[in-house]
């Protein structure tokens, strides 16, 4: 049986290499925008690390391709050894602006991942990925992508159609117009707040991508964003079906951003105000259409209710080579001491961290701590989710996290990557009930309570890769973990071992054909 699954895998991949192999790769059109999933941020944040050069300061994605080709043309002079060259080569073959316009874009992305991962069977697991792009002019795209997927349905998060082990689902949906400095989306497309090294406290891409309108105003020395999206639905309790006579309440997602760069090409930073609101029988408040009003004000006049979030987040490159970032997230903080409210820990994340560059390697530390019950709130349509999923870190809240990586170009094509992770994680959970013990406390005698909660969970992880990326549209990957664990799933005295290899394949083409004369 394991003999025909291993024959079974070779032969799937030996096609898709063989595809690989004599299909080049074709460049998209310059208004789309780049996944925030693509490969290309990663190269971009190693070469900007060590260049200080306009637009690698990667706060605010997903970028558009025009966006890329900038920063690789006024890297390109400056790239001096084989890595640098490495991923200026591959940034360089995404983008094509010679293209006659109209134009039509169809392309397909396959990522395969085969192997035994942890606490799992030896099997594979595909993902494809449909394109379809209209570029009318320079100014205007329409794009769709369609998401067939493997693994979603294995998530018992996972909100949707489940049919013969796939899942399938509108991943990206958007109308762009751009001129200049101004830049309207309406549809659905990914959204990405914040520096991290796979994650943010901000709004990251651990969701699916909300349907959302986002309007942005560039200079060279500052960028302004602001973002109305619609959120899934949420079912009400019974009790609350009948409080309200519907069977949901519906929920929004409005921010607004301004970042500034200080020191050009040395420090940028951004700060962001967010809600989360709805409710039953609740529309999208207009005030929250209003990019210039102070949110938190806004909802203690009006006593509607909205789950609020300010934060910070700063990159800053003293000197070349040499990379520090952080970000801080304020979802509630008590001030005055007049009441049993006011005794509520308060809820708040951050995240630090610093990358060093030598020479064809890269070294990184990071550190993250998020506050229980930060994310979550009483209102149950106002939790920092998404149709199950965080709208920011992966973690959700209650946790904190020691993250050391490095990454080489070891030449040939051929990179490796390696991360160590040491994980403390609470009983708290975005979903969970918010509790609030501290009001069976008294002023006097005040209230605390240990960080992360409850039963905490202790990990230590490993990961190694070694990726071979010879073409820009094609690499294949080799990727080992092990992990160790107390106390897993919040259970005391529970000790588990996961260990897991597989290889993952990535392949996309692109084809585009004029529609004009």
């Amino acid at each position: 049986m394991l003999q025909q699954k291993i024959r079974k895998f070779g032969l799937r991949w030996r096609a898709l290499l063989a595809l690989a192999s004599v299909v080049p790769t074709a460049s998209a059109q310059e208004l789309a925008t780049i996944p925030t999933n693509h490969w290309a941020y990663e190269y971009l944040q190693q070469l900007g690390l060590r260049q200080r050069l306009p637009g690698t300061m990667l706060l605010n994605l997903p970028l558009r391709y025009q966006q890329l080709a900038a920063v690789v043309d006024s890297i390109g002079p400056y790239a001096g050894n084989a890595a640098e060259r490495f991923w200026l080569q591959k940034l360089r073959a995404l983008h094509d602006a010679s293209s006659a316009y109209p134009v039509l874009q169809i392309g397909s992305r396959v990522v395969e991942s085969a192997g035994r991962m942890p606490g799992d069977d030896l099997r594979s697991r595909l993902a494809v990925r449909s394109r379809l792009g209209i570029f009318p002019d320079r100014r205007v795209a329409l794009f769709n992508v369609i998401n067939l997927d493997q693994t979603l349905g294995e998530d018992a998060r996972y909100i949707g159609k489940r049919w013969r082990g796939f899942t399938g689902f509108t991943e990206q949906a958007y109308a762009l117009l751009h001129f200049n400095k101004y830049l309207v989306k309406f549809g659905r497309d990914f959204l990405w707040w914040g520096r991290g090294r796979d994650a943010t406290l901000l709004i990251s891409d651990e969701s699916r991508p909300v349907d959302h309108v986002l309007a942005q105003l560039n200079f060279s020395r500052a960028r302004f964003t602001y973002v109305a999206a619609k959120l899934d639905r949420l079912p009400l309790a019974d009790s609350s079906v009948a409080r309200y006579n519907t069977d949901y309440a519906d929920r929004y997602l409005a921010a607004g951003r301004a970042e500034f760069e200080l020191r050009k090409n040395r420090l940028r930073i951004g700060i962001s105000q967010l809600v989360v609101n709805g409710g039953p029988n609740r529309a999208f408040e207009w005030y929250y259409l209003n990019p210039f009003i102070f949110y938190h004000g806004e909802q203690l006049n009006d006593k509607q209710g909205g789950n609020i979030f300010g934060a910070l987040d700063f990159i800053a490159r003293p000197q070349a080579g040499l990379e520090f970032y952080g970000q801080l997230l304020i979802d509630d903080v008590q001030i005055e001491k007049r009441g049993r409210g006011d005794l509520e820990p308060n809820e708040i994340g951050y995240l630090l961290g610093i990358e060093k560059a030598v020479n064809a390697a890269t070294l990184g530390l990071e550190y993250t701590r998020v506050t229980n019950r930060t994310y979550n709130t009483v209102r149950e349509w106002e939790k920092f989710l998404h149709r199950n999923r965080p709208l920011a870190h992966f973690l959700g809240n209650d946790f904190d996290r020691w993250l050391m990586h490095a990454n080489l170009y070891a030449g040939k094509q051929v990179q490796l990557y390696w991360t160590t992770e040491w994980l403390r994680r609470g009983q708290g959970r975005i979903d969970s009930t918010f509790d609030q013990p501290w009001k069976n406390s008294s002023l006097q005698q005040g209230y605390r309570e240990k960080f992360p909660s409850g039963v905490v969970e202790k990990s230590w992880q490993f990961r190694l890769e070694a990726r071979w990326h010879p073409r820009p549209g094609f690499f294949l990957a080799a990727h080992g973990q092990y992990g160790r664990y107390k106390n897993f799933a919040n259970v005391s005295g529970m000790k588990e071992n996961a260990a897991g290899f597989f290889v993952r394949l990535w392949w996309e083409k692109n084809w585009l054909i004029p529609l004009g004369d």
